[in-house]
């Protein structure tokens, strides 16, 4: 469990966000490494939501509130064949433009980048409904 501090639309328990990279004004905040001590990319829940504020001159209202977050784990869809769990693959983003597909927000719209390096952790029932060959995977 990690101490953080995020916006006001994040700061409720069970909220899932997904953390980017500090913003060029934070460099001068004394409290960036609270807010920024989260990994680039990663998601993350909050677990338990702490009513303390702090102000903050970037985010909307200017406050910024304590929370506590776990890591959780992302989904993905990569190729039937590597797709193993504990294997350690390169990410390549699938050639398909069908964005009114059920699982589009894990696949073409997904976060990742290509060349990518991700951990397989767990293979999933969802296959692709395109018949591309491709399975929903749980990675690191």
């Amino acid at each position: 469990m990690v101490i953080t501090l995020v916006p006001k639309n994040i700061a409720k328990d069970g909220s899932v966000f997904q953390y980017f990279a500090p913003a060029p004004e934070c460099n001068v905040c004394n409290l960036k490494n609270v807010c920024h001590n989260l990994t680039p990319g990663s998601y993350y829940k909050v677990v338990k939501f702490r009513e303390k504020e702090h102000k903050c001159f970037i985010h909307e209202y200017d406050k910024v509130y304590t929370v506590e977050v776990v890591e959780v784990s992302r989904s993905i869809m990569i190729p039937l064949k590597i797709a193993k769990e504990g294997a350690k693959v390169t990410y390549k983003r699938p050639e398909c433009d069908d964005y009114e597909c059920k699982l589009a927000g894990i696949c073409i719209l997904s976060y990742m980048k290509d060349r990518s390096k991700i951990k397989v952790n767990e293979v999933l029932e969802n296959k692709c409904p395109r018949g591309l060959g491709l399975v929903e995977t749980k990675i690191e």
